[in-house]
């Protein structure tokens, strides 16, 4: 189980991803349900996608279950999106079991990247006591303080021993993901090679484009699963990718949907080359135009492409 963010430090009105994945080895009577937290507080949720993925490596089955939140940030400071939970039940037996992800760390800076100040939360004005022209004497309070202060007394001690006959163990500590889009999407291309060699052209072919797509939506922060490749592309283009990149990346989706919509069989030293292509593609210097302007913009294009596509939405909703 993993719950992560596609960026650590965002700024105010920034949009983020949040993804909790589930891997499975080998076949289950029943799949996890994964439940999000809950974000109002702390940001605006923008939309939540589902998905899964099977892949087969070493004759073995892993099943991988995704929920995705794309959140946008209303509030500055540091802020900890608390763990999601997954549930899972055996149909067979009838057992559940619970289980948590870590908790995830951000850090919301202001509108254009000043240093985070936290949020003021609103203060709640102190009520006067109210005063009363009725006298009472300490023959009168002193009988009824004493019942009130035992009332309070016992249902202190019964709330405490409930609380202590309910503890629950605390949930380890689990290291965050510090990779890359791009580390994450060479590392999934590797594994592609046991399909390869097992001769599953049409799997080979589906994992390709799915490594491509989800490196394209982590790393550049828009949606790219859930588009066709024709969307996908119109969509890239608007948000300012290089002609070049759109070029090469469309012939290596036209290539995968001819396998896996078409049913064409490349021959098996076609796939060698397709691997390489998808590598290259990966690592492509300036897969945009913000990349292209010099040295160290790399690391705003991610966020360039994000205001570009707000822009982009707001004039088709106009």
């Amino acid at each position: 189980m993993q719950a992560r963010v596609n960026r650590d430090q965002v700024n105010l009105g920034d949009t983020l991803i949040y993804t909790v994945e589930v891997v499975t080895a080998g076949a289950r009577q029943s799949t996890p349900v994964i439940i999000l937290p809950k974000f109002k507080e702390k940001f605006q949720q923008q939309d939540i996608f589902s998905r899964s993925t099977a892949n087969i490596l070493n004759g073995k089955t892993y099943i991988s279950i995704i929920k995705e939140a794309y959140l946008t940030a209303h509030r500055t400071g540091r802020i900890t999106i608390p763990p999601s939970r997954i549930d899972f039940m055996d149909s067979a037996t009838g057992e559940r079991s619970v289980r948590y992800t870590q908790p995830v760390n951000i850090v919301v800076n202001q509108a254009g990247g000043a240093p985070a100040v936290p949020t003021p939360t609103p203060e709640i004005d102190v009520l006067r006591p109210i005063k009363t022209s009725a006298g009472i004497s300490a023959g009168q309070w002193l009988p009824m303080a004493i019942g009130g202060l035992m009332i309070f007394l016992v249902l202190g001690l019964g709330a405490y021993f409930r609380g202590r006959s309910v503890v629950s163990a605390p949930e380890p500590d689990l290291p965050g993901d510090t990779r890359t889009a791009e580390q994450k999407a060479l590392e999934a291309l590797e594994q592609t090679k046991d399909l390869q060699a097992a001769g599953k052209i049409k799997a080979f072919y589906t994992a390709l484009s799915d490594i491509l797509r989800l490196f394209l939506a982590e790393r550049y922060a828009f949606k790219a699963e859930e588009s066709t490749t024709r969307e996908l592309l119109e969509k890239m283009k608007d948000l300012g990718f290089q002609p070049d990149f759109l070029d090469h990346y469309r012939k290596s989706c036209q290539e995968c949907d001819r396998v896996k919509f078409a049913n064409f069989l490349p021959e098996l030293p076609k796939l060698e080359q397709a691997y390489v292509q998808t590598r290259q593609l990966i690592q492509y210097p300036k897969k945009t135009v913000s990349q292209a302007q010099g040295p160290g913009s790399g690391e705003a294009a991610g966020r360039d492409i994000d205001n570009q596509h707000k822009v982009s939405s707001t004039s088709r909703t106009s």
